[in-house]
């Protein structure tokens, strides 16, 4: 596998400074709605409901058996599995999301305007940093050390936590890796698809009006 230079990008999604600022009207954008709830979950530890907004910055955590889906921007949407810790935060291109456990499924088709050419939204792991330039994707935190991504279809700019190199992917269905270790040199791994399924994705993107065309990389 072959890397190139990347430290600038990642030590911006991994240790940028949070910036202050008044809410403009693209940050209030990018506020979060729960739009489907399966058990039970909470933001900022409070119990959470459909129609409850989502701020940046929040934390959202998902019960055992459950599911929680969030829109931003009409045209995104995120699926909390079970188990699942994220700190929801895509209007902040310094620090990005968190996802400290669990799994996320994405489709991203109206992302930041004015973001970098290489992505416009960030969500980090443990193990991983990923760069989003609009796409469908999942990944899951397998352990605190592991973590699966899968490119379903689109692109998407992965980093491992080394801070010395990105891959970038292009996928028409599915391709997908495992990034083990959080120290050195963590490795990367091809892996199968695992945890979800065309339909699984097909399902979450028509929520959102989108049709995907998997014969090439939207």
């Amino acid at each position: 596998m072959t890397y190139r230079a990347f430290l600038p990008v990642l030590l911006l999604v991994l240790v940028g400074p949070v910036l202050a600022a008044a809410a403009s009207p693209d940050t209030v954008s990018a506020q979060g709605t729960i739009v489907y709830l399966d058990g039970t979950a909470t933001v900022d530890a409070r119990p959470a409901g459909v129609g409850d907004v989502i701020p940046l910055g929040a934390t959202i955590r998902t019960a055992a058996a459950s599911e929680l889906e969030v829109v931003f921007r009409d045209r995104n949407i995120l699926r909390l599995g079970e188990l699942t810790t994220l700190v929801f935060n895509p209007g902040n291109l310094q620090v990005g999301s968190s996802l400290q456990q669990g799994s996320l499924a994405l489709v991203l088709k109206n992302l930041v305007n004015g973001a970098s050419a290489d992505h416009n939204f960030y969500i980090r792991t443990p193990s991983t940093a990923a760069g989003v330039r609009g796409t469908l994707f999942f990944i899951k935190v397998e352990d605190p050390s592991t973590t699966y991504v899968c490119v379903c279809n689109g692109v998407v700019q992965l980093a491992d936590g080394s801070q010395v190199g990105t891959l970038n992917v292009r996928s028409a269905h599915h391709t997908a890796y495992r990034f083990s270790g959080t120290g050195g040199t963590p490795t990367v791994s091809p892996a199968p698809l695992l945890y979800h399924s065309d339909a699984d994705m097909e399902a979450l993107a028509a929520k959102v009006g989108v049709t995907v065309d998997w014969t090439e990389a939207q």
